[in-house]
């Protein structure tokens, strides 16, 4: 499954790629039923809840100069995915791809989570700004 989106932002690049390089803010925020982030030297740990089931997500996230930050993830109840934005002047592109055992359930959820990110991002990112002073 493969979901992208265009998010248009008034945020300075440099301070996008600050915000979108942490795992604590950009994961929760996209995805609600992650309660849990613990994320060092390039490598992060989720805990969640999804349908009633818990969950373990953990990966790895890479952020580039050339505004690229990409989070790749493996979930302990089967399934690989990645989440890539590009970061360009006025816009961000946020693309998510997963492939897994609850591809068909989750469509539907994650097309209502992208969906609810991309409405608020502006506000969360000046929030998140503001608290980290970025």
């Amino acid at each position: 499954m493969r979901i992208s989106v265009e998010i248009e932002t008034k945020h300075e690049s440099n301070a996008l790629l600050v915000v979108l390089s942490d795992p604590s803010f950009v994961l929760p925020n996209l995805f609600p039923p992650i309660k849990e982030v613990k994320a060092n030297d390039g490598k992060y740990t989720c805990k969640g809840k999804f349908l009633g089931m818990p969950f373990d997500l953990v990966g790895n996230y890479y952020s580039s100069d050339e505004g690229r930050v990409k989070y790749a993830f493996t979930i302990n109840r089967g399934g690989t995915g990645n989440l890539d934005f590009l970061i360009e002047e006025h816009k961000v592109i946020l693309t998510f791809d997963y492939d897994g055992w609850s591809e068909k359930i989750s469509k539907l959820f994650l097309s209502r989570w992208i969906n609810e990110f991309k409405n608020n991002f502006e506000e969360k990112v000046r929030l998140k700004r503001i608290e980290n002073k970025i």
